[in-house]
This record gives structure tokens, sequence and C-alpha cells, in this order.
């Protein structure tokens, strides 16, 4: 019996010292997850279920997630690009405009056609693409509406779509599912 708790409290002895010396990070300090590039706009209202992201959204004109440039006569609409996971490096995307998924929606009858109406490419811009520079998780860029065609009697009560996403990702890969959002925007609540 001596003999067995003579080898017992050496060992627990070292298993203690490893156990508080044997790890150099804690868990909280430590990278995490998979490092892919994804479309925070596809998230935020929907939780991803759907990858709409409707605009008006806010309280007032201080969280509105849009602007209007009166001089220039656009409505803005911030996008952005965003990293999961660990990553620092500079990354790149290019920003397309996909509207297959719209227009099947519209056929199924998921959205209803008399009041949800594709957004002609002639009304907005948007850049090629998105570079982030090093050290910076996210990047934005804008979808510039024409604020008079937006408004004009067409559009009265109706909801314009738009579908832009991501491809040719440099860097990281794209989060597919998450690559690209709908901006659904509802006319008559933009002032």
């Amino acid at each position: 019996m001596k003999r067995v708790k003579t080898i017992i409290q050496p060992s627990m002895i070292l298993a203690a010292l490893l156990f508080f010396f044997g790890c150099t990070k804690d868990d909280a300090s430590m990278d995490y997850g998979f490092t892919k590039i994804y479309m925070p706009q596809s998230v935020i209202r929907s939780g991803g279920t759907n990858n709409q992201y409707p605009v008006p959204t806010g309280t007032d004109s201080s969280t509105w997630n849009y602007t209007v440039d009166k001089v220039k006569g656009k409505l803005n609409i911030t996008l952005g690009a965003s990293l999961s996971g660990p990553g620092v490096e500079a990354y790149s995307v290019d920003i397309k405009v996909n509207n297959d998924t719209i227009q099947k929606l519209l056929s199924a009858k998921l959205l209803d056609p008399a009041t949800n109406v594709i957004m002609p490419s002639s009304m907005f811009t948007i850049p090629s693409s998105l570079e982030v520079a090093q050290g910076k998780r996210s990047g934005f860029f804008t979808l510039s509406i024409d604020y008079a065609l937006l408004k004009s009697a067409a559009y009265r009560n109706k909801f314009l779509l738009v579908s832009i996403g991501f491809s040719n990702a440099r860097t990281y890969e794209l989060n597919v599912p998450l690559s690209a959002a709908i901006v659904v925007v509802d006319v008559s609540k933009i002032p």
C-alpha cells in the first residue's frame, strides 16, 4: 500500500504541473473557426433565412440604412463584405448583380409580382469590385439608386428588388450561402 501511495503522489504532482503550465494561451485568445468572406446584409434582418435586406430599416434619419444625396439625386445604400473566423490578410471580391433568384421567387409566387419588381439596371450603379486592406476585417461599397426614377409614378407603392453578391474571392473563400443579399427597397417608405 505504501508503494502505491509513493507512485500516486509524484504522478499527481506531475499532472498538476502539466495542467497549470502546459498551455500557452487560454481559449479566449486562440484563433477559431474558418475564415470566409460573407455579406453582413444577408443576415442582418433575416438571420440568413432568405437573405433579404429591407430598405428602409432604422428608427429615424440617424439610424436609417440609407442616405439621400439631394445634390446628386441619389439614394445611397451601404453594403459590405466581412470575414468570419480569424484572418487579417488583404482580400478582394468582384461585385455582381444576379437577379435570377428574384425571378424564380416571382415565378413561384413566393413574392407577389403585382407589388415586387426587379430594379432595372439603368436605375442603379455599384462598383465592380471591393478591395479590403490588410489588417481590416471588413470593407464597404455603395449601391447608388437614381432618386427621381425611384420616386416616379411607375414605382409608387412597390418594392424594388436587386440581388447583389460576390464572386471571384481572392485570399479567402466565400461563404456561398451568405455571399449575396436581396436588397428590397420599399418605395412608399422612402421620403
